[in-house]
């Protein structure tokens, strides 16, 4: 992208408050760009969209530079790697953040940014990102990084200003770019290159038009190469689970030492982090060995488990839509709801939900993937059902981010859920509509039965592996070792003057067993109706409603 003489000026230095402008037009272009990124991927089962977890990853990077007041380029460049790395999403987000936290390293006693230093910085940024990946492959957004150094490294050797040498590192990058179809079988098979790579070009552009003063949605000459008719590529899964998890300990550790020891349990591995702040990103099929390994040298935050099988199977079956011109269509406000198995999903869409997203506990969904919903439905006004208290704020973030009016209802579990979308009324005023079923669900108690997976002492109860537990309003209040039993005693604690109980079944539960607990609960109280469903979820053998 070349900029116009007139326009463009000598520009030899710039201070932290131009680098702010910077970055905040590269996080505009690349939402600007974001869905034609998405739009790139290969595989059915990417860890989310690249676009998508590129852009989030450069917002929190973004947010976390909008709190330093120094004009002073270290102290933003040290914040911005600080933000890329507590947000990176998905395997491109992880590797946009060790980018920069290289761009960083190189401006650490900078408080003015010159050529040499934004040279050095991509060289840096190229660098670091190389050493965070186990296992390198060439086209792809490495590459892009690394041809992109070479193209500033060769202006800023010819003297040129900031300006120029942007210019070169774009050109690189984007000659790069053109060339990752013929470095990867599979980018040339579906026709397109390396979203991540374009992601990058992306961010580049948008540092280009902050420091010519450009605006960067009135810019409309993205060159991307995209073929007319995308093949879809079925991914033959070795690992099912995509597992991240965000470790912070309070001595040094050894990121090679840590990689080494952890490669044998997957692949996509990428473990990346400072002294302290350690972040793991993984394809396994074993997440619980991640997270105990992350306990034994510190603690676990921003746990995140994805079932790629599933993603895999939902891409396949949107992308046939797609090509079918079918559309997710709600005659008016559309309806996003979370929910595990196949029973559970079926009574959500018999009541209206327009897209479930699969997960729950144990498999909380990420901000991209309510993004994706909320563009994916033909409606302008939306209601999303988180149905667990760990996915509400997720939820919530996607409907910030979102153009369209998006309300969250906060749904704890699925017979809130069910309970809520029993007074959705479709020509009631958004907001309105929310207050309605927020109403309904808190007249729901919901009782979940599991089984304890290590030994654990809660609320003065001596808890072992194995156990059965009975949660309600997800804390812990009994224990034994029969799930009837346990069904019997929470509905003892905690009836009222409740008339209806429905029971949803879980996938390691018979029919047979679902009616003998109906049988039992019969005999022991006195409910106007007991109704049962075969909700087929997992970890959870029943989920009860009392109403």
């Amino acid at each position: 992208m070349q900029v116009n003489e007139k326009v463009r000026g000598f520009i030899k230095t710039i201070n932290g408050d131009k680098f702010k402008e910077m970055l905040l037009s590269s996080l505009m272009w690349l939402k600007e760009q974001q869905s034609l990124i998405d739009s790139l991927n290969v595989f059915p089962v990417p860890d989310g969209d690249t676009g998508t977890n590129m852009y989030l990853t450069f917002l929190d990077a973004v947010k976390e530079v909008k709190k330093i007041k120094e004009n002073d380029v270290s102290k933003i460049n040290e914040a911005l790697a600080k933000g890329a790395l507590m947000g990176a999403r998905g395997n491109s987000g992880v590797i946009l953040s060790q980018l920069l936290r290289g761009f960083s390293l190189a401006n650490k006693d900078n408080k003015l940014m010159d050529s040499s230093h934004l040279a050095d910085s991509l060289r840096k940024a190229s660098e670091i990102a190389y050493q965070g990946v186990l296992k390198p492959v060439e086209g792809t957004i490495l590459t892009v990084s690394r041809k992109a150094a070479d193209g500033a490294e060769m202006a800023y050797k010819k003297e040129l200003d900031l300006v120029a040498v942007l210019e070169n590192t774009i050109a690189y990058a984007r000659d790069a770019l053109k060339k990752t179809p013929q470095m990867l079988p599979e980018l040339k098979e579906a026709g397109v290159v390396d979203a991540g790579g374009q992601g990058y070009l992306t961010i580049l552009e948008g540092l280009l038009k902050g420091l010519i003063g450009q605006k960067a949605y009135e810019h409309k000459d993205l060159e991307l190469i995209q073929a007319t008719e995308k093949k879809n590529i079925k991914q033959n899964l070795k690992y099912t689970y995509c597992t991240q998890v965000l470790i912070e300990t309070n001595s040094k550790r050894n990121i090679k030492k840590l990689r080494s020891e952890l490669e044998d349990f997957g692949d996509s591995l990428l473990v990346v982090g400072t002294d302290n702040i350690i972040k793991i990103h993984i394809h396994t099929n074993h997440p619980g060995v991640i997270l105990e390994y992350g306990l034994k040298i510190g603690s676990l935050n921003d746990i995140k488990i994805d079932n790629m099988r599933l993603q895999s199977e939902e891409k396949i079956r949107q992308e046939e839509k797609k090509q079918k011109k079918e559309f997710i269509s709600s005659q008016g406000k559309g309806i996003i709801a979370v929910g595990q198995g196949e029973g559970i999903k079926k009574i959500l869409h018999d009541l209206g939900v327009d897209i479930i997203i699969d997960g729950g506990q144990s498999m909380n969904p990420s901000t991209n993937d309510f993004l994706k919903a909320i563009e994916d439905i033909n409606s302008l006004e939306l209601i999303i059902l988180p149905n667990n208290k760990n996915v509400i704020s997720a939820a919530r973030q996607a409907a910030s981010l979102s153009d369209k009016k998006v309300e969250v209802v906060p749904t704890k579990s699925i017979p809130q859920a069910i309970s809520s979308l029993l007074v959705f009324n479709e020509e009631a005023v958004l907001s309105d509509l929310k207050d309605a079923m927020i109403t309904e669900m808190e007249n729901v108690k919901t009782i979940e039965i599991t089984t304890a997976v290590k030994d654990s002492k809660v609320n003065g109860l001596e808890i072992k592996t194995g156990d059965v537990i009975g949660l309600f309003n997800h804390d812990i209040k009994l224990h034994g070792s029969d799930y009837n039993e346990v069904v019997i005693g929470m509905i003892n604690e905690i009836l009222d003057d409740e008339e209806l109980l429905t029971i949803y079944y879980g996938e390691e539960v018979s029919k047979e067993e679902a009616i003998a607990l109906k049988e039992q609960i019969f005999n022991n109280f006195d409910f106007d109706e007991i109704e049962i469903y075969n909700g087929k979820q997992p970890l959870y053998p029943f989920i009860i409603s009392l109403e």
